[in-house]
Order: C-alpha cells, then sequence, then structure tokens
C-alpha cells in the first residue's frame, strides 16, 4: 500500500529521498563525539533511574516493616493493646522518631509538610490524647466519646501512606 502511495505521487518521493539525503549528509559530515556522549548520558541517566527506584523500593520495604514490628500488637488491628498505653507509645516515640527521619529523604518534596503534619500529630496523641480511661470509657459507650484505638489506627495509616510503590 504504501508502495502505490509513494507511486501513486512521484512528488512525494522525490522530496523523501531529498530529506533522507540530507539527514545521511549530516550523519557523513558531522563529527560522532557529541552522539557517542549523548549517547552514553543517555545509559548513564537509565542506570541511575533504575537504581534511584532499588533504592527507594527498599526504603519503603524497611519503613513499613519498621513501623510494623514496632507497633505489632497495635496495628493493623489493635490484638494486644497494653495497659498503660501512654506509657507504651511514649517509650516507643524515639524509636518511631528514627524510622521517620530515616524515611523522610524518601518522601517526594510536595508531600513533605503533610509527612511532617501527620508525624507532629501522632507524637502529640502519644504524648496527650491517648490513656487508659479515654480506651475505657470509648469501649464502654462508643458513640458518645472518640476511640483512641480509631484514631490511632488513622495516624498511622496516615504515615504509612507515604510508603507507596511508585
Amino acid at each position: 500500500m504504501a508502495t502505490w502511495v509513494l507511486s501513486a505521487f512521484p512528488e512525494h518521493e522525490k522530496n523523501m529521498n531529498e530529506y533522507t539525503d540530507q539527514i545521511s549528509g549530516y550523519f557523513n559530515q558531522v563529527p560522532m563525539w557529541p552522539l557517542v556522549l549523548l549517547a552514553a548520558a543517555l545509559v548513564f541517566s537509565g542506570i541511575y533511574e533504575l537504581f534511584q527506584r532499588r533504592l527507594y523500593a527498599q526504603a519503603v520495604r524497611d519503613y513499613r516493616a519498621r513501623m510494623l514490628s514496632t507497633l505489632s500488637g497495635l496495628y493493623p488491628e489493635p490484638a494486644n493493646w497494653p495497659k498503660s498505653i501512654d506509657t507504651y507509645l511514649r517509650a516507643r516515640l524515639p524509636v518511631m522518631e528514627e524510622i521517620v527521619l530515616d524515611f523522610k529523604p524518601y518522601v517526594p518534596q510536595k508531600d513533605l509538610p503533610a509527612y511532617n503534619r501527620d508525624w507532629d500529630e501522632y507524637i502529640h496523641f502519644c504524648r496527650a490524647e491517648v490513656t487508659d480511661d479515654q480506651c475505657a470509657a470509648a469501649e464502654m459507650d462508643p458513640g458518645s466519646v472518640s476511640n483512641p484505638k480509631k484514631k490511632f489506627h488513622h495516624l498511622v495509616s496516615n504515615l504509612l501512606s507515604y510508603a507507596r510503590n511508585g
């Protein structure tokens, strides 16, 4: 079909031949070192991108694993909710802070303010909002008092949401 189109319009075939001759003439006259340099830069950037993606994927896996192991029994389901939860969570804040700070370089720049805000809310919750009395009150009357277990789940889910693959 393409041959018929070109043979039906000989002026197009002539123009195409002129263009291809012009392009091949350019490659015969221009030095090759800029093209080799460009190809090397493209290969290097491709390798760098693959390396960065692997590094990010490993950081995501580590972040999730460390968060889940530090909060085991509490997240994702509060299976082993301890007594003196405020003391328990405050004792884990330094470890959680290390985990959050280690992952911070992998959070996209546009998400950093929200990431910092979510971390600050988690710290405030652990230091000032959660007590055994609040947990007991929420279990006794689920409708009237905010449930600290649900809020804790929400806060941790927010922090983990920044560790997405892709």
